[in-house]
């Protein structure tokens, strides 16, 4: 009866099961850069010393040496101004690519100090140089026309529901290491955002990106062309990725031609749903080790493994 009476003076804690948001890290992350800020006053001797709350930015931050120098060359984003160190002594000939770079496109450089650059970048690691600008051109994959070309087999990449910035950029590195020709993001993945261009070391701003935010429609887009193999990366696949052969695939498609491969890579928490693999020609699975107790990789560890042996068979 004691314990009864208790419990009810208990506070009581509610859980609501909450999809996880389209991170795009537009907001300050770092607890040290908001105590910082809340205890500063604004400088009034110069005006690229202002507090967290007054930096303003025309876009979105991107931050790092290899993805600002590879944004700047493939000029896919508008630029506004570009930040640097007036300390850094540290990647000098990569810095200056950076300025000559700046310097023919007309955008404003202005040198600031790292505390300046660290709230910039949110406390990431930017290497002395940060840049504002646009975000990346995202173009729905659905307005796309499919390029056809007899003597060559295209290799997309499609992300259902990765939710992790990191995993995204380590993605887009492999991705690009690879050769894949497209990226498309599903509704539910994350945003291609600075994070994950730092991450990707800058191939995300190598890449052609696009939208899906239907994929249930843009997969019986695909069934219709009757030229393109879909493959699905579960962890339930019936067919070990190790006997995969770009040759069977082929012969499957031999009276249509194969002209594109799309390989579906999901979260290492959800998984692809069971209605989008029934949709898939191929479900294919990466086998653990017989004492393994871990079941699963993470996804981009798994992305890897996928197009490293797909990749390979259509090169040789």
């Amino acid at each position: 009866m004691y314990s009864r009476l208790f419990r009810n003076f208990l506070p009581r804690y509610f859980h609501n099961k909450t999809r996880l948001p389209e991170l795009d890290f537009t907001k300050p992350i770092s607890d040290r850069l908001r105590k910082i800020s809340l205890k500063e006053q604004t400088y009034t001797n110069n005006n690229d010393q202002q507090s967290l709350l007054k930096i303003s930015l025309h876009g979105q931050c991107l931050f790092g040496l290899y993805p600002i120098e590879l944004a700047l060359k493939r000029k896919q984003r508008q630029f506004y101004q570009l930040f640097l160190s007036n300390t850094s002594n540290d990647n000098r000939q990569i810095i200056q690519n950076i300025q000559h770079l700046a310097e023919q496109l007309s955008i404003p450089i202005k040198y600031t100090n790292t505390n300046t650059l660290d709230r910039l970048s949110f406390d990431r690691p930017h290497q002395g140089v940060c840049l504002d600008c646009s975000p990346l051109p995202i173009q729905d994959i659905q307005q796309i026309e499919i390029e056809r070309n007899s003597n060559k087999i295209f290799l997309d990449l499609c992300l259902v529901k990765i939710h992790d910035p990191m995993n995204l950029g380590g993605i887009v590195r492999t991705a690009h290491f690879f050769g894949i020709d497209r990226i498309i993001l599903t509704h539910g993945t994350c945003q291609p955002s600075p994070v994950a261009s730092k991450a990707s070391s800058g191939a995300l701003e190598l890449m052609s990106i696009y939208a899906c935010n239907d994929l249930n429609t843009y997969l019986n887009l695909l069934h219709k062309q009757k030229t393109i193999a879909i493959i699905c990366a579960t962890h339930h696949g019936n067919i070990p990725l190790r006997t995969l052969r770009l040759d069977d695939i082929k012969r499957q498609f031999s009276t249509s031609n194969l002209q594109r491969i799309v390989v579906l890579i999901g979260n290492e928490h959800e998984g692809i749903s069971k209605e989008i693999t029934q949709m898939c020609h191929y479900n294919v699975c990466i086998q653990p080790d017989i004492e393994s107790e871990i079941s699963s990789l993470n996804a981009s560890v798994a992305c890897a493994l996928f197009l490293y042996h797909i990749s390979a068979q259509m090169n040789t």
